[in-house]
Parts: C-alpha cells; structure tokens; sequence
C-alpha cells in the first residue's frame, strides 16, 4: 500500500480520497472554470495571493504563470502539500509559490497580509462564517474574497442529502446563493457578485474529470487500483450521485471584498450603536 495511507479506499472520507488521488481541482466546472474565473478576476503581478485549499497546487500553478504574481498555498493534508512543491518544482515556478501545511479555521499568518484570498470547492466543507472571518483578518483592507463553491438551486429531499453525506462526508453542506452571501456579509465583507453563476451540468463527474485532465495523477493511477481494488467501485458511486442529482446544484465564484478603512471605521462604529 502507498506510503502513508494504512485505510482500505472504502473508509477514507472525501478528502482523504482526494489526497490519496492527489486531487487539487475537484470542483464544479473543473479546471476550465478555474481558468474562466481567474481571467475575470484579473489578478495582478504585485498581488499576494492566498490559495486556501490549494490541493496538489494545479491552480496556483496556473495563476503564477499567467499572472506572474506570489502565491501561497495552504493546505490541511500533507501530501498535497508535497505533491504541490513536486509540481511548482517540475514548471519551474518556486520563486513564485510557497506551499504550507495549514489549517483554514486558524491560519497563522499576520493581519492584513493578502491582496485576495482564494479558495475552490474547500468552504462547502465546513463552517462557512468561521472560515470568512479568516479571509477576512488576513486580507489587506480592499483586498478581495473569490470562492467557488457548490450552491443548491432548490432544496434537498432528506434521502438524497442523506445520500450526499455518504459520497462526500456528513460535513457536506451546499448553500442557497443567497445563503452564500449572507455568510460572507456576517463574516464583514461587502458582497461584491457571484462569477459565473451556472446550473450543474449532466454528466459532472467531478473525479473522474480530473483524473483525466492532470498528467500528475494519471501517471500512478493504474498502480492504485491494483492496490487498491475498491478504487474504481468508490468513484463510481460518487460518480452515480452526481448523474443522479445534478439538478439540485448550481456552482459559483462568490466574490466579496474588505472593506477600506474609512468605510470600516464607520462600520465598526453603526455596529457599537446598533448594539447599544
């Protein structure tokens, strides 16, 4: 069995799998939508960008390339992490591109230190609100939120949620796009627009895509699945929900940003009244 992984494919949880896989861009509208979405950010080269949930280092990769700006990633897992330092390595891209073991809910780093903070497919996950206000705290007064992110378009039956949380985690928690906004306002960002806004498509098998795509992956996939027989039945079954439900989902870049500090200022003192 590979190094470092003691379970059978059938009891690691999503990211687990992930991990195991060295999957970094498992989310909806895959790569192409990362693409999509960073050439309407328009990320400049003196940004310092955080990329929360970088994963094997895929997107990173990409933004340093095209943007030419620094980059550090974080990541909660190890092995993503070194599979993220093998590939900025291989594209000759660490000047640019520092990869960290870290976790979102208490990031380390000082205040006010990125000009955007980015984050695919890692917040639907977890405590949307707790982690916004991580973003927010590091993030220069003006500096920008992006998080693409899994949204429902109508509500969930209890057998199909049951079923989702068996695919990918009981933690596994799709939001309203308006319940994505609220979030990210109660954390203290203004809400500045959903990119690319789009419905989940017929035949979004997240996995499985990328899979196909990552020339990191493919190269020891065989060598997986003849240690690991599960494998291919574990895909398919998240594969199957997906096929199934993919009307319930809708995907998006929900966009914010920090306030400046004059209109903070103002903010923080309406609050003090309000609370009064």
């Amino acid at each position: 069995m590979t190094a470092g992984i003691e379970k059978n494919v059938d009891e690691m949880n999503y990211f687990e799998l992930l991990a195991w896989l060295g999957i970094g861009s498992s989310h909806p509208g895959g790569f192409p939508a990362t693409k999509h979405n960073l050439e309407n950010l328009q990320v400049s080269k003196d940004d310092y960008v955080l990329d929360a949930g970088c994963g094997s280092g895929l997107t990173a990769c990409y933004l340093a390339k095209t943007a030419g700006c620094k980059i550090m990633g974080i990541d909660i897992n190890p092995q993503m992490i070194e599979k993220a330092r093998q590939r900025a390595e291989q594209e000759n891209l660490s000047e640019l591109l520092e990869f960290q073991v870290a976790d979102v809910y208490d990031l380390t780093f000082p205040g006010n230190s990125f000009d955007l903070a980015m984050a695919e497919s890692l917040t639907v996950f977890l405590d949307k609100v707790k982690v916004y206000k991580q973003f927010y705290r590091v993030l220069k007064p003006g500096g920008r939120l992006a998080d693409l992110e899994m949204a429902l378009v109508k509500e969930l039956p209890p057998e199909i949620e049951e079923q989702m949380h068996q695919c990918f985690g009981p933690g596994t928690n799709p939001l309203s796009f308006q319940a994505w906004v609220d979030a990210l306002q109660e954390a203290g960002f203004e809400y500045t627009g959903i990119l690319n806004p789009q419905y989940l498509k017929p035949g979004s098998q997240l996995i499985i895509q990328e899979l196909k795509q990552d020339w990191l992956l493919v190269k020891d996939l065989a060598e997986k699945v003849i240690e690991q027989p599960g494998l291919l039945g574990r895909l398919q079954k998240n594969a199957g929900f997906m096929r199934k439900n993919y009307g319930y989902f809708g995907f998006g870049m929900i966009c914010g940003r920090k306030p400046l500090e004059t209109r903070l200022n103002f903010l923080n003192r309406l609050r003090q009244m309000l609370n009064r």
